[in-house]
């Protein structure tokens, strides 16, 4: 068990490997909810401080240097008056002021400092002598002979910490850490052994797993993502898909320094498929939510396209391109990439937050060049040469999807089992005007006793001690549980009809005779296949006690290629198959209890109906 509040320092690469990322939601700005947890308490060197802010103004200038090229670059193939005629003006602004814009840039790590109240190591714990003998004597961090005066800094930093920490070097119990990226510092700081060891070292930011691994949380986390896994990587699809956040680094240098690859101008998500996932790290813990790093991994396809110079033919008079030949190439990656979803242990439901993917030389499978013609030729080439295979085209497969679920036995058995719950609704307009006559009567004692009498036994109508001897306590508790009885039957009676019809994207509550609520849900028809592809749809239903229960439709994409000799070589045809039988099982035990209680609610009603009719019948 740790000790809290685990003491942690952060060296300036940890911030640097974020670009500085010090939003809501990034993984260093996470500390400051685990300092307001009493989890973490942070102590930063003023040298790493200093370094950081650097950094910060160093980026923001580099960035203001990228925007003044930008326009350079731009204002050689346009005119200012044109950018603005269309809109664009805004990218030409040129950033005249970096120092101003550093200064900000320096705030905010101000201001992230302040937030997660970190206590600040100064230079009255630095001891030049003892620096300088290690120095000379090559002792940690000056490990490098060729790099020992860059190493100064570090060994400033593991000074002020073994000052700090002076008496916990020889305490075990403390399970203290050192963000860092393997470098010198914790073995000359002597400090922080056992955090370190245990989950620093492996090179990843697993601080904030170590720590919650020590909630009955942690587990519950882990068992909600193994449930509702299929809906997870729905949802990362659908986020790249509505957002593109593709990155193409067309470009690559290998060992030699020897540049390969096109410069792209320009590229576009062309299709995604096949994602799966690994968990990571378990970053937070709250109360009902907890967020979490993924490793995810894709089939990404991306339309990227190079202006293509060398092939393009030149006006030596005018000494320009007659014109600017633009070539189209399709990239193929199975790329690696992180991704932070948050995860609503309660509800078993996720949130998918902003994240990009790097397509690279690392994660590219094939490249090829596309032919050239229009993408809406391409489009409708392809969808021509489709249909003539009895494939739907590549674009038709979202309405292919809704015309077959509204066709199917799937859709037929759910829409059946809604229609069950309907009449259960429709019973109780029955109920509810029979306590309605029931309560016009209660000033008659003959009705009184003669339903009490048929429904003392299968009712928790209020007990009367002398059936004979009715008190007006006694009577005026009868009319309370009437007209609680009207009120509720009522209630049941006026419930929406649940629908004839299932759609993707809705969310139908079915509502229980008992009050309780049930959630049946398919998610939304995004899909923008490639050929060979599967597609899972997520299909829950939840009774909002124990574990959802998960299925799913599944488009798999048809194809056909063929061989030299023109022959059918492989292929797959077009086909959705439906897995719901868990589903379909829970469902049906909701409607069971729900038709349970309405038999009993209904015999209740029918045994007071038939008191009050044979009374009126005497009289």
């Amino acid at each position: 068990m740790f000790k809290y509040p685990l003491s942690v320092t952060v060296d300036t690469n940890i911030f640097d490997a974020a670009k500085f990322d010090l939003s809501e939601n990034s993984t260093i700005r996470l500390l400051e909810n685990y300092v307001k947890d009493g989890k973490i308490q942070v102590v930063l060197s003023d040298i790493v401080i200093r370094e950081s802010k650097k950094h910060i103004s160093d980026q923001i200038k580099r960035v203001c240097g990228i925007i003044r090229q930008s326009r350079t670059d731009i204002l050689k193939v346009s005119t200012e008056n044109l950018i603005k005629y269309v809109g664009l003006n805004e990218i030409l602004n040129v950033v005249r002021n970096k120092d101003a814009l550093a200064a900000k840039g320096e705030q905010i790590f101000d201001n992230f400092v302040s937030a997660i109240n970190a206590e600040i190591l100064g230079a009255e714990l630095i001891d030049v002598n003892s620096i300088l003998e290690d120095y000379f004597r090559t002792i940690p961090p000056f490990e490098n002979s060729e790099k020992k005066k860059n190493e100064f800094p570090d060994a400033f930093i593991a000074q002020q910490i073994k000052k700090r920490f002076s008496t916990r070097i020889c305490e075990t119990t403390y399970d203290d850490g050192f963000l860092h990226n393997e470098q010198g510092h914790p073995r000359a700081a002597g400090t922080f052994p056992r955090l370190i060891d245990k989950y620093v070292k492996t090179g990843k930011l697993s601080l904030y797993d170590a720590i919650n691994k020590e909630s009955a949380a942690y587990n519950e986390t882990i068992s909600v993502i193994k449930d509702i896994q299929l809906q997870i990587s729905s949802s990362i699809l659908k986020y790249i898909k509505e957002n593109e956040n593709i990155e193409v680094q067309g470009l690559s240098v290998d060992s030699s320094g020897l540049v390969s690859g096109y410069d792209y101008a320009d590229y576009w998500l062309h299709s995604v498929s096949n994602i799966s996932f690994v968990i990571h790290s378990v970053d937070e813990i709250s109360e009902n939510d907890s967020i979490v790093t993924l490793i995810c991994k894709a089939n990404i396809s991306a339309d990227c396209y190079y202006d293509d110079y060398d092939n393009s033919p030149w006006d030596p008079e005018e000494k320009e391109y007659i014109y600017i030949e633009t070539i189209k190439i399709r990239e193929e990656h199975t790329p690696h990439f992180g991704c932070r979803i948050k995860i609503n242990r309660k509800t078993k439901s996720s949130n998918v937050f902003p994240f990009t993917i790097i397509l690279g030389g690392d994660s590219r499978t094939n490249l090829y060049v596309v032919d050239k013609i229009s993408d809406e030729n391409e489009d409708e080439i392809n969808a021509m040469d489709r249909e003539s295979l009895g494939f739907q085209p590549l674009g038709s497969y979202a309405s292919y999807l809704e015309d077959n679920l509204s066709d199917s036995e799937f859709s037929a058995e759910v829409v059946g089992r809604f229609e069950k719950m309907n009449d259960l609704y429709r019973r109780y307009e029955d109920c509810s005007t029979i306590y309605d006559l029931f309560l016009s009567d209660l000033d008659s004692k003959e009705i009184i006793k003669a339903v009490y009498e048929n429904i003392f036994d299968i009712s928790d109508i209020p007990h009367i001690d002398d059936i004979e001897n009715l008190t007006s306590s006694e009577i005026e508790s009868i009319k309370n549980w009437a007209n609680i009885q009207y009120e509720r039957t009522s209630e049941i009676a006026e419930i929406s009809l649940l629908p004839n019809s299932l759609d993707f994207g809705k969310t139908v509550i079915m509502k229980g005779v008992n009050g309780s609520e049930a959630y049946f849900s398919i998610d939304s028809n995004q899909v923008n296949p490639s050929e060979g592809d599967e597609e899972i749809i997520n299909v829950q239903f939840s009774t909002g006690y124990g574990m959802p229960k998960n299925g799913y439709i599944k488009l798999t994409v048809g194809y056909l290629k063929f061989d030299e000799d023109g022959g059918a070589s492989e292929g797959i045809s077009d086909e959705i198959e439906y897995v719901y039988d868990s589903v379909l099982k829970e469902l049906d035990a909701f409607i069971d209890e729900q038709t349970y209680l309405t038999e009993k609610d209904t015999q209740i009603s029918e045994s007071i109906n038939n008191a009050i009719s044979n009374v009126h019948k005497q009289i």
